[in-house]
C-alpha cells in the first residue's frame, strides 16, 4: 500500500477535523463523493481484456470509527481474483490500461484531495443555506 504525506496542509487538516466533529455526515458525504470521482478516473486506467476487472471497481459507503470516517475503494472479487496481480505487475504489457491503475490516481490527487473535500463541504453548506 502506498503512503503519502501532504506538506503545508496543517490548517486545512485542522479545518476538516473541526467540520468532522461538528458535522460528521457532511464530511462522510464529501469524502464518499470524492472517492467516487477517484474511482471513475481509475476505471479509465484499468487494463481491459473482458471488462470484468473494470466492472469490479467499487466505492464502499463511509464507515465511522469513533471520530474517524473512511471510505474504501477497490477492485476484485471472486470472478476477478487476479485484480491485485494486474495492479502490481509493472512488467506486464496491456493494450489498454496500466498497472497501478488505482494507486496512480490516488497519488496524483493527494496534494489537492483535502482541499477538494473542504470545497465540497462548503458547497453543501451553501446549498443548504439557500434552501
Amino acid at each position: 500500500m502506498a503512503e503519502f504525506q501532504l506538506i503545508g496542509a496543517k490548517e486545512l487538516e485542522e479545518k476538516l477535523r473541526a467540520i468532522a466533529l461538528a458535522t460528521p455526515n457532511k464530511l462522510a458525504a464529501a469524502l464518499y463523493r470524492e472517492a467516487q470521482i477517484e474511482m471513475t478516473e481509475s476505471k479509465k486506467r484499468v487494463p481491459v481484456d473482458t471488462g470484468a476487472l473494470r466492472s469490479s471497481g467499487v466505492v464502499q459507503k463511509p464507515v465511522f470509527d469513533g471520530k474517524n470516517v473512511s471510505v474504501t475503494l477497490g477492485y476484485g472479487g471472486p470472478s476477478v481474483d487476479y485484480a491485485l496481480k494486474v495492479h502490481e505487475d509493472l512488467e506486464a504489457f496491456h493494450k489498454v490500461g496500466q498497472a497501478k491503475y488505482l494507486e496512480s490516481v490516488v497519488l496524483e490527487s493527494a496534494p489537492s484531495l483535502l482541499q477538494r473535500i473542504a470545497n465540497r463541504i462548503d458547497l453543501m453548506a451553501a446549498k443548504a443555506a439557500s434552501e
